[in-house]
């Protein structure tokens, strides 16, 4: 796609979503997470790595905290 409109991979497209982290160390592609302003992400091709940094956002049950 190169006409330089936005498409909606995963996660929810609802505010105040809660995160899914499942447990520390395996990778499950049920976790996301949660909702979230003010963060920085880019994507690392090499390494085929989604990088997300910072903001305020929803951890995994309802509540905000600068991550």
């Amino acid at each position: 796609m190169n006409d330089k409109t936005w498409t909606w991979m995963s996660g929810s497209n609802s505010v105040n979503q809660s995160g899914v982290y499942g447990e520390k160390g395996n990778a499950d592609i049920d976790n996301v997470p949660g909702a979230r302003r003010d963060a920085v992400g880019w994507y690392d091709n090499l390494r085929e790595e989604f990088w997300l940094f910072g903001g305020f956002g929803l951890g995994s049950s309802l509540g905000g905290a600068f991550l």
